[in-house]
């Protein structure tokens, strides 16, 4: 097999040009093992070494490659074709080793799961990112320790994602029956839970659209770890189906958060939405620890359902600011600090979450530069203010795209601006 030599661009650090680069051999795949390809991807994984990619040519007529792959060395899977997928049939099973890095980009999985075998050994972190990816009856499980995984433009139409450590960035995920491990009675659409290493990094989940139906009760983004932070942002988080009075429902569950005081739980910028007309309704909703910080602003919640909440049973250090809720809407646990509004005459487009013309959650969120939105104007109240807007992230085209960008939201003068950015080719 010929092996070629290629430029692979996959994290960009920016500060005043893009660096980071990262040289690969190629392997081809397609249907009929022609050109010095392979016919199927499990044979080029069996003769790929680390540090390969793998390049699938789609097959014709939309037909999936009918196959169980497993991964057991650092390489990237891709399609052939910018802007189009290749698909497959049977599950990706990823086998962690230290220091291991998998890509899995551009992939349509009609039938099949992307899953770990099991816990990475300690050391360092067998890395995971599944980019630009469709799974259409699949879930991503990497509740393991010792992974980092990073999440980012896919589109789940009936699973949901589960991990301990990593990003979630820009996903679409519409949770179809899928029950948490904890309790046959609760789904949720993302969860975290503790994972083996506790460190003061921040875990950002931002800019998803995450949709849960339930027959009982469930969480759009669960959160049980006191592992590490976490930063939520602009997230469009909406609740549908069956509910019942003793099994509350929520768009942001943190059963167990980290305690911390050198960083910050922050919740930003999220539109929380219920289309059940009865049983109760947290935007967000904080059961855990005794201590630790919390920073909510300018997020809203509509429920169809009367009861309504912003509510933390716990007593951890929270800032609650700028945050909407339409009449009815309670704030439990702290007190109102009269910049929140729960009588809201917002109303927003339930597709999408943005917010209707004559909405009044327009340039009303925290007044601060630091939270202005993308057209240098004061904060939108919901999951389209800000800087960390949906905008930036759907729709969701295929094409190659820098899909994430941290920055600095204000910077002394005579201050170093450090950029980093995250992208994927093909």
């Amino acid at each position: 097999m010929k092996r070629f030599s290629k430029k692979m661009v996959l994290a960009l650090t920016v500060s005043a040009f893009f660096g980071a680069n990262s040289y690969a051999a190629d392997l081809c795949v397609n249907e009929l093992g022609s050109g010095g390809c392979y016919a199927s991807i499990g044979d080029a994984l069996t003769a790929a070494v680390d540090g390969d990619r793998i390049i699938v040519q789609p097959k014709s007529g939309g037909v999936p490659y009918v196959e169980n792959i497993t991964i057991d060395k650092s390489v990237s899977l891709l399609s052939n074709t910018e802007g189009v997928m290749w698909l497959l049939s049977g599950n990706v099973t990823v086998t962690p080793a230290v220091g291991r890095t998998v890509s899995i980009m551009h992939m349509k999985n009609m039938s099949g799961n992307i899953v770990a075998s099991g816990a990475s050994p300690a050391g360092a972190r067998c890395k995971v990112n599944i980019l630009n990816c469709e799974l259409v009856s699949g879930y991503i499980d990497f509740n393991y320790n010792y992974f980092n995984m990073n999440i980012a433009a896919n589109d789940l139409k009936s699973g949901y994602v589960s991990l301990r450590y990593g990003n979630v960035i820009g996903n679409i995920i519409s949770a179809v029956n899928n029950p948490l491990t904890v309790s046959g009675y609760y789904y949720t659409g993302l969860s975290y839970t503790t994972d083996g290493v506790a460190t003061d990094d921040t875990l950002y989940i931002v800019g998803n659209k995450i949709t849960t139906p339930v027959n009982y009760g469930g969480w759009d983004i669960f959160l049980n770890s006191n592992s590490q932070f976490f930063y939520i942002a602009n997230n469009f988080l909406t609740m549908t189906g069956n509910s019942y009075s003793s099994y509350p429902n929520a768009g942001i569950y943190s059963m167990l958060h980290k305690t911390s005081s050198v960083g910050t739980n922050s919740i930003y910028n999220n539109t929380c939405y219920s289309a059940q007309s009865s049983g109760n309704y947290y935007a967000v909703y904080v059961t855990s620890n005794t201590s630790g910080k919390y920073d909510v602003k300018n997020n809203i919640a509509f429920s169809n359902s009367s009861y309504n909440y912003y509510s933390f049973t716990a007593t951890p250090t929270v800032g609650f600011s700028y945050n909407f809720g339409t009449t009815g809407t309670t704030l439990s646990g702290i007190p109102d600090d009269g910049t929140n509004n729960f009588s809201s005459t917002s109303t927003i487009n339930t597709t999408t979450g943005q917010l209707n013309i004559g909405s009044d959650g327009f340039n009303a969120g925290y007044p601060d530069l630091a939270f202005y939105d993308l057209d240098l104007t004061r904060n939108d109240i919901g999951c389209y203010g800000g800087s960390f807007s949906q905008d930036n992230f759907f729709p969701i085209t295929g094409a190659a795209r820098v899909y994430f960008v941290k920055a600095p939201r204000t910077i002394l003068q005579s201050g170093t601006l450090n950029v980093k950015a995250e992208s994927f080719d093909r």
